[in-house]
């Protein structure tokens, strides 16, 4: 195996046993070799967007310098293990950055494009007729949105009447209010009462999970929607299940 390969094997954590031996024999006996690890293992830390532009752009130019031959003799075999060090810690770089945002995908992007709160479908306001109802008042709040206050008068409601679509409201209006991770408990209690809103609940809480970086979790839910029949956001569940796998 060549050297630059076992390197590169060393700093993904991916060595054999047997290519571990070669490894820690090369770093014993071999001084050229063990400073070219110390070169990669100070640079593969790199992995933000902005070093990384750096590094290519300190590359491009020792590579310049090579190819117009600038560089002494001597100086040129320095230059190259800077290269083949700078590569892999770019390579890594771009690895883990990728890892953390899965395809290129943005969660909070995607959140944002679907993410609209469930209507009114419960209780029709009429103005000025039954404004003193509490749950009117709630609703009302709620179409004006302003949802830190619906979400407090929901909970309010569902503790006096036990009416489960309440708990449906309270999550729409936290997750509203970016509040995502506060909402994710409710809407799982939701689902639990198992009505006539259960789907909706999925839906809003695979938004929620997605809005939390808990992309498994969103995609399980988004899985179940999208082969149930005639389910609440089926279409959408499905184009969002691609943009996440």
């Amino acid at each position: 195996m060549e050297r630059e390969e076992l390197i590169d094997r060393y700093i993904q954590g991916m060595l054999t046993t047997s290519e571990k031996e070669d490894f820690d024999s090369l770093v014993a006996t071999d001084a050229d070799f063990r400073e070219e690890v110390e070169i990669i293992k100070n640079l593969h830390l790199v992995a933000g967007a902005e070093d990384r532009e750096n590094l290519k752009k300190t590359m491009a130019h020792f590579e310049a310098k090579i190819a117009d031959k600038e560089t002494p003799v001597v100086a040129l075999f320095t230059y190259k293990k800077f290269l083949i060090a700078a590569s892999i810690a770019l390579f890594i770089g771009i690895g883990i950055y990728s890892l953390l945002t899965p395809f290129g995908s943005d969660t909070n992007e995607l959140y944002a494009a679907h993410f609209e709160p469930y209507r009114n479908v419960v209780t029709p306001i009429v103005r000025g007729e039954n404004d003193r109802d509490k749950e009117v008042i709630a609703f009302i709040a709620y179409e004006n949105k302003e949802y830190t206050t619906a979400a407090n008068q929901f909970a309010r409601l569902y503790e006096e009447t036990q009416k489960s679509y309440f708990l449906l409201y309270q999550a729409n209006a936290l997750l509203a209010a970016d509040k995502a991770q506060v909402a994710i408990p409710i809407l799982e209690q939701h689902l639990k009462l198992n009505d006539s809103f259960k789907e909706k609940s999925m839906w809003y809480l695979a938004l929620a999970h997605l809005k939390s970086n808990n992309t498994n979790a969103s995609i399980d839910l988004l899985k179940e929607l999208a082969v149930k029949k005639a389910a609440f956001k089926k279409e959408e569940a499905a184009v969002l299940l691609k943009e996440l796998e």
